[in-house]
């Protein structure tokens, strides 16, 4: 497939959002050969693989200013000054590169991109220039606006993994439940494409758990009193400490462990003492198993979400294994020795899993009880919040308690401090926006316009104006922190009264305790007879860097 074709359906996609948009896309895909699909889907995304693979194209702006100088042959100073006036690396690229006939194709540009991005090393800097101006000068104008776009993944399309998941079904005649839920288990837009294209119904239902690919994680629902949880999942039920840390997968291969995060990015690089406990005490060929990962201190107690978050680094790894150990507390178990137990009970999952797992000072089970009644779970809540503790899961056990990949639903409920108060809770919210300082915050953001995620539309609806609870150094860090956009994104919904100063890409994600949520006419979430629903007095805890914004609490939950 020539890749001008691909930028030209680009090009129209810009301009198209909602229906019209799924349905563009729809009637593109049909028109994909199949040995380009893979790529093509992956580049709609902005991106050259799956979140999971670990291939990160890493060319910032500036880089990015210096190859399409020399692939234009101009002064670098001049292009600069360009894109300060454009704010966007593809148009200056369109501008200035582009004297070729179009001979480019699909295939060329994902590899010359997969090469930029896997060269490392003394002089790899100047070697990923030099490809990336050498595809540029074969390049017509339309195709280097694209192409400096994705190397600076910045692409500009308002297409979210779900809209390519719609066209997919729109052009291929697949129930979009099941493509949704073969992505759940298999989050490869790539793989699932591919699939869909080449071997169609059959292939997408065939589609498994494998051992060195994540599955999307099973969330909790939430509820407003404990006697309405065991109302939802009967009795008995199993009843589990919330740690406070970090989700993870740890998957086993014979001798290779491999740990991702909740947002599917591999992270075994970073806990090499969870990656030799997964080895040595899990007795196991091959298994997926989830777990949370704590801090530890030096008196054996459990320390807060940021003291593990600053384990997440490139450099000094050993040393801060020494300095803050972690130890991973397992709760489910997806896979063991050549079978999925994904769609197994509660019961047949917790059982093979305490089975196989040998505890030591790195890897144990969470703790868990099972219970007949509200007052059993409340005893361990309140054990649990009494040693700092986030709160519990209750888990049913019944026979059809299948783990549901990436569902919120009532199979498990989480019920935290904030609940049992009966004022406030909490919520996950994406940052779209930011409001300029006044007084004392003249010359940074003073606040920021948050966003739930509406999985239907695949939009971030403004959902609260958040000011309150950050100190001095957040603030002071917040331009740093988040990635301005020249203009609305795509994929985010806001009422004119509640226009930012600064638009946002929604990527980050804060954690935010508020009051309760009432009926505004300032906000988009949940809008109904023209007005959308509010938090009232959001305060903010702290960033969750371990969730994507996708991850964010949702329309539907706060619409409950």
């Amino acid at each position: 497939m020539k890749f001008g074709a691909l930028c030209h359906s680009y090009s129209r996609f810009e301009t198209l959002s909602g229906n019209a948009l799924r349905s563009a896309l729809a009637d593109f895909l049909k028109t994909v050969p199949t040995v380009d699909i893979k790529a093509v889907v992956y580049m709609t995304l902005g991106a050259i693989a799956s979140d999971y693979d670990e291939i990160n194209l890493g060319m910032a702006d500036k880089m990015a200013i210096k190859a399409i100088a020399l692939a234009a042959g101009k002064d670098e100073a001049k292009v600069s000054k360009e894109y300060k006036k454009k704010g966007d690396v593809g148009l200056v690229a369109e501008s200035v590169c582009g004297t070729a006939d179009g001979t480019l194709s699909v295939f060329d540009v994902f590899e010359t991109l997969h090469l930029i991005a896997t060269t490392s090393g003394t002089g790899s800097q100047e070697e990923k220039i030099r490809h990336f101006s050498g595809l540029l000068k074969k390049a017509t104008p339309i195709e280097a606006r694209y192409i400096g776009r994705l190397a600076v993944g910045k692409l500009r399309l308002g297409v979210a993994a779900k809209t390519v998941l719609d066209g997919l079904s729109l052009a291929y005649g697949i129930g979009k439940e099941k493509i949704e839920h073969a992505f759940n288990i298999c989050p490869d837009i790539g793989i699932i494409a591919e699939t869909v294209v080449g071997k169609g119904d059959d292939g997408i239902s065939s589609i498994g758990v494998v051992v060195g690919r994540p599955v999307q994680m099973m969330l909790c629902q939430r509820v407003e009193s404990l006697q309405e949880a065991i109302d939802k999942l009967g009795i008995p039920v199993a009843a589990e400490q919330k740690y406070d840390g970090e989700r993870v997968q740890i998957h086993k291969d014979r001798k290779k462990v491999t740990l991702y995060s909740r947002r599917l990015e591999n992270i075994t690089s970073q806990f090499p003492e969870l990656v030799k406990a997964a080895s040595t005490n899990l007795n196991a060929a091959s298994c997926i198993i989830e777990a949370e990962i704590m801090a530890v201190g030096k008196k054996g107690q459990l320390e807060p979400f940021q003291k593990l978050m600053s384990r997440r680094r490139k450099h000094g790894i050993e040393q801060m294994a020494k300095e803050i150990p972690a130890k991973a507390f397992c709760f489910e178990l997806l896979y063991l020795n050549g079978k999925s137990l994904i769609k197994e009970s509660y019961n047949t999952r917790y059982e093979n899993l305490s089975s196989i797992l040998r505890p030591n000072t790195s890897i144990n089970l969470a703790q868990r009880v099972v219970c007949t009644d509200a007052k059993c779970i409340d005893a361990l809540f309140k054990r649990v919040v009494g040693k700092c503790g986030e709160g519990v899961v209750i888990k049913s056990l019944r026979p059809d308690s299948d783990y549901q990949a990436g569902v919120r639903g009532w199979h498990w409920i989480k019920w935290k401090p904030e609940y049992s108060k009966g004022m406030q809770d909490t919520f996950d919210l994406a940052v779209i926006g930011a409001f300029r300082g006044r007084g004392r915050r003249s010359g940074r953001y003073g606040a920021l316009l948050c966003a739930v995620y509406n999985k239907k539309t695949g939009k971030f609806e403004s959902f609260c104006k958040l000011g309150s609870g950050f100190s001095d150094a957040e603030l002071k860090s917040l331009s740093k922190k988040l990635t301005k956009s020249d203009s609305q994104p795509k994929n985010v919904v806001v009422l004119k009264q509640m226009t930012p100063d600064v638009w946002i890409q929604p990527t980050k994600v804060v954690e935010v305790l508020a009051a309760e949520i009432t009926r505004s006419p300032f906000h988009a979430a949940g809008m109904k007879d023209g007005k959308g629903l509010a938090l009232r007095f959001p305060r903010f805890l702290r960033w969750r860097d371990d969730k994507k914004a996708e991850q964010a609490t949702t329309t539907k939950e706060i619409s409950r």
